[in-house]
């Protein structure tokens, strides 16, 4: 029997390519906009472009906020790109934003100078080899990924989580260490596209759909 993933959406997220990658690996999708739609899945999937505050507000105006919170303590959940900055607590893009709380720490703006001071481009688009942090991937949501990898990523802040072991890895960014995956139990989060990463984001949809 093919697992069962329900989409979150709040009117701003990719959710095609999301739903195909997913139903490619063989599971049943639906798309969620109601907190009853929520609370009656199996698995939850968030995800997220855009900016942080207008996404929150329209969690709120959805009446979505509450729902997902209880949901990502009981099912397997899924943040990806800005779906998982909206797991920390809160956000500094365009002042202070509550959010999810799912995870401590807080979504900051991506250093603007390397660690040898070289001026780096912001948004960071393209495609970066991830590595374990503290955390290894044995049983984790990376535990098919290989060491020589590559995801496709498109952001310009990220996920400054406050506890290393929810880091689950870090991608180089001028010689900055910057979160491209986050794990707590059954919350799962990736900063990069996994439906956009070819056969790497295959592997890691998988993982989830095993969980």
């Amino acid at each position: 029997m093919s697992a069962k993933v329900t989409i979150i959406d709040y009117g701003a997220g990719n959710l095609l390519n999301v739903q195909r990658a997913f139903e490619h690996q063989g599971a049943q999708t639906e798309i969620a906009t109601t907190p009853e739609q929520v609370e009656q899945a199996d698995r939850l999937v968030f995800p997220g472009v855009g900016a942080f505050p207008e996404a929150m507000q329209q969690l709120k105006t959805q009446n979505l906020v509450e729902a997902i919170q209880i949901a990502a303590e009981q099912k397997p959940f899924l943040g990806i790109c800005l779906g998982m900055q909206m797991m920390l607590e809160e956000s500094e893009e365009f002042g202070t934003t509550e959010g999810l709380k799912l995870l401590p720490g807080k979504v900051r703006k991506l250093p603007e100078t390397s660690i040898s001071g070289e001026i780096m481009t912001i948004p960071h688009m393209g495609w970066a080899q991830i590595r374990p942090n503290k955390t290894p991937w044995q049983n984790s949501l990376l535990t098919s990924v290989p060491e020589t990898n590559a995801f496709y990523f498109v952001h310009s802040y990220f996920a400054d989580v406050a506890n290393e072991t929810d880091q689950l890895a870090v991608f180089d960014f001028g010689g900055h260490a910057i979160t491209a995956a986050v794990q707590q139990d059954n919350r799962m989060g990736c900063q990069f596209h996994p439906e956009k990463s070819g056969e790497m984001g295959l592997r890691l949809i998988e993982a989830f759909l095993k969980v």
